[in-house]
């Protein structure tokens, strides 16, 4: 008898581990458990204290907290799920009352909302920012992939999960960092650049900040293995492949891609068309973008979109008509947004159409 019983307890622990501690590839969360989820539109408050990006007529705090109101609505269709927002008006709050905040509803993960722009306005896509310590990195990370699949369907370009370490060893965004310091997983979804015209089009379209909404919604409804009695949706058996729990801190890469290399496979002159065939080789982060140049490098073209699945890949460069000895560079880009210049090749043939 006490053997069965200890079977039986034993048992009982193993089942309530793995539904404890995520990455373990088996079933995580318990069937029928309450789940709290904190959502954090970005930025906020009158004036211009906190109006995060402000481009093509669109502003980033206002965005943050109409797709944090649809992803609320669509999440709250699921069972066994309480939905929080950090702000629910134009208001202006620290990163610390926010964490605060989701600590006091006991939040099992933070989801920050927002978009982004670059500097040069040149990159466009979306991305995950997670911690980059343990557990955090490991629940992050995992949130990411599915994450990324719910995009992509939108149509957005995807630019990865990362993490960041600032000068004091810590996470380097305030809003991981304050939720990690009250044991909450936390993410910042950037949804996608309001300063690039791959992604504003989109971003203006009919419903599409509703769609957005829906796309996080679903995301974490299979992060969790939600079930909807309203909608029908079951994710409960739901699987991914969880990343392994990191040992040390996950830095980000400040370092540039190692390769950079190009040909010319052929050209044609009476069209001004030239085959480039490029090799790109990052050894810590992927390789997301590329650009190519007919002037030696004096100017580039828009970002374009690499084949993730492959090291080499051949495109077409247009040489404007009346061009003299044009010469081809490109660049290659990591998902950091760290790049290499490849190797400058002369066009031997005369373009004179």
């Amino acid at each position: 008898m006490k053997r069965v019983f200890g079977f039986f307890l034993s048992l009982f622990i193993l089942i309530a581990s793995l539904a404890l501690f995520p990455g373990t590839g088996i079933e995580v969360y318990a069937s029928g458990k309450s789940y709290n989820i904190v959502i954090d539109p970005g930025h906020g408050g009158e004036g211009d204290k906190n109006l995060g990006a402000q481009y093509n007529g669109l502003s980033e705090k206002e965005l943050t907290l109409k797709v944090a109101k649809a992803l609320k609505s669509e999440l709250e269709k699921y069972d066994n799920v309480n939905v929080y927002l950090t702000r629910d008006t134009d208001r202006l709050i620290s990163l610390e009352d926010r964490a605060k905040y989701a600590k006091s509803v006991d939040a099992d993960f933070v989801y920050s909302i927002h978009f982004n722009a670059s500097a040069a306005h040149e990159f466009y896509g979306s991305e995950v920012w997670t911690s980059a310590f343990g557990t955090y990195y490991q629940a992050g990370y995992d949130f990411g992939q599915i994450m990324a699949g719910e995009w992509s369907a939108l149509g957005l370009y995807q630019k990865g999960t990362k993490s960041k370490i600032g000068k004091q060893g810590l996470d380097y965004y305030g809003i991981i960092r304050h939720c990690v310091a009250r044991d909450i997983p936390c993410v910042i979804l950037e949804h996608a650049y309001l300063d690039h015209g791959y992604d504003v089009p989109k971003v203006k379209g009919a419903d599409f900040l509703k769609k957005l909404g829906v796309a996080d919604a679903t995301a974490i409804a299979k992060y969790f293995r939600l079930t909807s009695s309203k909608t029908g949706a079951d994710y409960s058996g739901y699987t991914y492949a969880s990343a392994a729990k990191p040992s040390s801190k996950v830095y980000q890469d400040d370092t540039d891609p190692e390769i950079c290399n190009i040909k010319i496979l052929a050209t044609d002159p009476s069209s001004g068309n030239i085959l480039v065939d490029m090799a790109a080789i990052d050894g810590q982060s992927p390789i997301i973008y590329f650009s190519y140049s007919y002037d030696g490098g004096n100017t580039y073209s828009l970002l374009q979109m690499w084949d993730r699945s492959k090291s080499e890949q051949s495109f077409n460069v247009k040489v404007p008509s009346g061009t003299v000895d044009p010469v081809i560079v490109c660049k290659c880009f990591n998902n950091f947004e760290k790049f290499t210049i490849s190797n400058a090749v002369p066009v031997q043939e005369s373009f004179s159409y």
